[in-house]
């Protein structure tokens, strides 16, 4: 995703480059032709010294030349001083051949192989004067001035971006902290956002958001709700039912009617472990649920579960073991939730392994003084590409002959270990069942 400040850094630094350039560009251009009219003006001086510094002689015969030649004078400058019609003075770099065709004024000459700038001053009807200078020169001369001004700009480039980039942060901090309040919110906290100093640009934004908020906080009602008032009133009439089935299995004699009557009595049972499944799930989910962590004995709690759970292995003939750490330091947690866990954990293990299987229940004491607790079956195990989404709600792992159920018992699981900060692993063990190996923070890192 791309970054505002960037966008905005690089836009104002090319839109600072490219006005700078054409400020430049436009100032190079000025400057240079007002080097050039300098320039000019220095060749207008120069000619009008010349002619003052030589009189016009009164009496030229046409046989006389004066040849001089300034040889301690700048080689970018030439001059002829013409009376008569004839050169009577020029420097040593100036043409032999007068320049008295000419036309007074400025203009442009080839000799020497280089060209150069000529002016002509039309002293009087008899005398001119006519002064060169390189335009090569005049130009490296123009340019290196009109350079030393823009150079600057090009210098002090890289500090201007780091006062944008100031200015920048600075200016989206409004938006910065408006994402710290927002990154702040609990998962259950739906009240508005309200910052101190609103900008007129963010108004309608947070506008926005505390609209949404508030409806999200009413979805959230209604779903808590519908969840826990559809889960309550569902129990009554089905324990009811399960007590009628009771008593009519008492008056019933016939084989016929009393296996038609399992039947019921099975389907009714199924649909009881799924409300209860419904209220553990919304009781347990981290923006509703209410409770107060305690020291927590690892083995006492997953021993009892064992204990409770132990004739449901029974009626399939399984074998259930436990193995708990001799010196195993107590948890920070919640012991209601934390056997609601693992009973479901175990519950997973009891319908999943065949008849006559195995189940092992183990807890450890990690050297970085984490506890795992780990349960271990002889199932048919959980695929690698299906092991990301076990926890998902009503999600349930594809196997032949695949018990009943909705997929609710490990979002219950992943629910109650993300509460306590624990992390949950799923592997395959030397028997191609599932392992769930649950590990729990040090106690002295739980707040």
């Amino acid at each position: 995703m791309r970054s505002i400040r960037r966008t905005l850094i690089f836009t104002l630094l090319s839109a600072f480059t490219l006005v700078m350039f054409i400020a430049s560009l436009n100032g190079y251009l000025s400057s240079m032709n007002k080097a050039e009219g300098l320039l000019d003006d220095h060749l207008k001086q120069l000619a009008v010294a010349l002619a003052q510094s030589h009189s016009v002689s009164s009496a030229v015969s046409e046989d006389y030349v004066l040849e001089f030649e300034d040889l301690q004078g700048p080689s970018e400058i030439a001059y002829q001083i013409i009376e008569l019609g004839r050169v009577t003075r020029r420097t040593s770099n100036a043409p032999t051949g007068s320049w008295g065709d000419m036309a007074p004024g400025f203009s442009y000459r080839n000799f020497g192989d280089f060209r150069w700038r000529v002016y002509a001053l039309e002293v009087s009807q008899t005398k001119r004067v006519v002064v060169a200078e390189r335009a090569d020169v005049r130009f490296v001369v123009a340019e290196t001035v009109v350079l030393q001004s823009i150079y600057p700009l090009l210098v002090w480039l890289p500090l201007l971006a780091v006062i944008t980039w100031f200015i920048v942060t600075w200016g989206l901090r409004p938006l910065a902290h408006l994402s710290l309040w927002i990154g702040l919110k609990k998962d259950n906290d739906f009240t508005p956002i309200a910052l101190e100093q609103t900008p007129k640009e963010l108004k309608q934004i947070i506008q926005s958001l505390n609209g949404l908020l508030g409806r999200l906080g009413s979805a959230f009602q209604r779903e808590k709700q519908f969840g826990a008032v559809a889960a309550h009133e569902l129990r009554t009439p089905i324990s009811v039912a399960k007590v009628h089935i009771h008593n009519l299995r008492l008056s019933l004699k016939e084989e016929a009617n009393l296996k038609a009557l399992d039947y019921v009595d099975e389907s009714v049972g199924r649909l009881q472990r799924v409300v209860q499944q419904m209220l553990d799930l919304s009781r347990t989910q981290p923006e509703v649920i209410q409770t107060r962590f305690d020291p927590i004995d690892l083995n006492a709690v997953v021993q009892q579960v064992c204990v409770e759970l132990w004739s449901k292995f029974d009626q399939k003939s399984q074998s259930i073991e436990f193995h708990g750490a001799e010196t195993l330091p107590k948890i920070i947690g919640d012991g209601a939730l934390l056997g609601l866990l693992f009973e479901n954990l175990l519950q997973n293990a009891n319908r999943y392994t065949p008849k006559g299987g195995q189940v092992w229940v183990e807890t450890q004491l990690l050297s970085a003084g984490e506890v795992t607790v780990t349960v271990s079956d002889s199932g048919p195990g959980i695929a690698k590409d299906q092991r990301d989404m076990v926890f998902n709600r009503f999600y349930r792992v594809h196997h032949d002959n695949q018990p009943e159920g909705v997929g609710l018992g490990l979002a219950i699981v992943g629910q109650i270990a993300r509460l306590h900060r624990a992390h949950i692993d799923i592997s395959s063990n030397r028997l191609g069942g599932a392992n769930f190996r649950v590990t729990f923070p040090a106690s002295e890192n739980l707040q």
